[in-house]
């Protein structure tokens, strides 16, 4: 065997699979490198976090154009007033002519 395959071995032997090579440079405490059951938590607490927002987006979207509904109604509304009092004006500016 070649040194580069002996190094390779002792490597082999003392790293767990799955470690990365940054948490190498670490603490060599069992807290510091990441268990896969570890990652696997995180990543369903980003996708359960995920789907909430993907949720709470939808709600928002639906309540935006639910007020922009109201808001197209309202800008409508005064068209209708306006027509309203100048029937008004007219009939009263009538009743001054008779």
């Amino acid at each position: 065997m070649t040194k580069k395959d002996d190094l390779q071995a002792e490597l082999l032997a003392k790293v767990k699979p799955g470690t990365k090579p940054s948490h190498l440079k670490r603490s060599k405490s069992a807290d510091d490198i990441p268990s896969p059951l570890n990652q696997l938590t995180e990543l369903k607490k980003q996708t359960d976090l995920n789907a909430l927002l993907q949720e709470q987006l939808k709600e928002k979207q639906r309540e935006v154009e639910s007020l922009r509904k109201q808001l197209e109604t309202a800008n409508n509304s005064p068209g209708e007033t306006l027509t309203e009092l100048d029937h008004s004006l007219m009939a009263r500016h009538q009743s001054l002519k008779d």
